[in-house]
């Protein structure tokens, strides 16, 4: 009895099973291909984060829009439209942990930028380390200097891979790595010293320089000396410090031909003044950034800032098509200056969008995978990220020129291969 129930639940499957072929019109039935995935069309989101009353921040946080608002007209990034997200960090480290938060975990943004200083950027990259395993992005900072960030990819790749740094130009490294190889070192074969004072400010990014990086690179006063250059004189001014009189004297006498200032927010305006009454005033001096690196310097300074050489990216020299166009429409649009900060914000914006577009998504694993990659045209030359180290491309990939006050115009010196370069003076020429 039992046999004979299985023969007949067998009999009647058949049957369905025939009653269905039919209906299908006697084909059997088939398998569909796997669909392609649906082609992202969600805004990509991007989180800027600076302090709102520095004005190198204001000018970042301009070229940030320029460039969003550029990406939007153009159709948007791989199609897809941009947001930007804007947050004020006001200059301080716990404000900008909670909006790194903030911007990753709520506003889900692909891309954080900071555009501060280096102390902001490594709070900011320690956050993003926590939040990446479960919040993947990409963070960039593209105005603090230093060797800080790109250290941590170096010597932990896997925990700091999302995060890349476009402001390398001015951290120590430079002496050796950034010097192009058409123009040979600056202090040696421009402007032929060989004696030099180094004068440090009292900063986070300024240890590398004065300390060196174990492993990696020594500290300045070796590098100069591998350079064929003694450092005759060292010091490390506060950043509260008003008065330089006895530190000029004291160079005067250590018998340095040059001085190397690696500041960029000390009180420029008073060292300068100061430098230009002392023993010392008829040595080249040359800063790594800062005021003086502006236009307004000259007025800041009464005119004393004569002779004294800078990195400075405010000048317009057309070192790619879009240099000058930049700066045009940075001031056109939102009434600020191309500040530092301002053109690597902007050009490492450009690196994120061709990344994206070259790996098809904003999947952060891909997208940092095409950054180690990318090469595109930038405001100062060729933006892109070492694929190992992740700090921009150095020069003469992309470059910030080193300038003189000369008959009250910033005049490009260095590297002596680029358009519009003149011939180094002597500071008592420049007066």
């Amino acid at each position: 009895m039992h046999h004979k129930g299985l023969l007949v639940l067998a009999i009647v499957l058949v049957l369905s099973l025939l009653a269905g072929l039919a209906c299908a019109g006697g084909q059997p039935a088939t398998t569909s291909a796997p669909e392609t995935p649906a082609k992202e069309t969600t805004p990509i989101k991007i989180g800027f984060m600076g302090n709102l009353s520095s004005a190198s921040s204001l000018s970042a946080k301009a070229a940030a829009q320029l460039a969003v608002d550029e990406f939007n007209a153009a159709g948007g990034i791989d199609g897809r439209k941009v947001e930007l997200i804007v947050e004020d960090t006001k200059g301080e480290i716990p404000k900008c942990v909670e909006l790194y938060k903030k911007l990753v975990m709520v506003d889900k943004v692909d891309l954080v930028v900071i555009g501060e200083k280096v102390e902001m950027g490594v709070a900011g990259m320690e956050t993003g380390a926590e939040l990446y395993p479960e919040y993947p992005h990409i963070f960039i900072n593209t105005t603090g200097s230093g060797d800080v960030i790109w250290q941590k990819v170096a010597t932990n790749y896997n925990k700091y891979k999302f995060g890349f740094q476009t402001y390398y130009y001015t951290s120590s490294g430079y002496l050796t790595v950034m010097v192009p190889k058409d123009s040979g070192p600056m202090w040696r074969d421009v402007i032929k010293v060989k004696k030099l004072a180094l004068i440090y400010e009292d900063m986070e990014w300024t240890k590398p320089v004065r300390q060196g990086i174990p492993n990696v690179y020594p500290s300045a006063k070796e590098i100069f000396k591998s350079l064929g250059i003694d450092v005759v004189y060292e010091s490390t001014l506060s950043l509260d410090q008003k008065v330089f009189t006895s530190v000029l004297d004291d160079i005067a006498r250590s018998g340095a031909e040059g001085i190397d200032m690696v500041v960029g927010y000390i009180d420029e305006a008073a060292f300068v003044k100061q430098w230009a009454d002392s023993s010392a005033k008829n040595l080249p001096i040359f800063m790594w950034g800062g005021l003086v690196g502006m236009p307004q310097a000259w007025e800041a300074t009464g005119g004393k800032c004569a002779g004294v050489m800078v990195g400075s990216s405010m000048v317009r020299e057309p070192i790619t098509e879009k240099t000058v166009p930049f700066m045009d429409n940075l001031y056109n649009k939102f009434k600020v200056g191309a500040i530092f900060g301002s053109h690597t914000t902007y050009d490492s914006l450009y690196g994120y969008k061709k990344a994206v577009e070259t790996a098809k998504t904003t999947n952060a694993e891909a997208v940092i995978k095409a950054m180690e990659k990318v090469e595109e045209v930038a405001v100062l030359g060729t933006i892109g990220w070492d694929a190992k180290n992740h700090y921009n491309l150095p020069s003469p990939k992309y470059i910030t020129p080193s300038v003189q006050w000369q008959n009250k115009e910033m005049k490009i010196v260095y590297p002596t291969t680029l358009k519009s370069a003149v011939p180094y003076k002597n500071p008592a020429d420049c007066r």
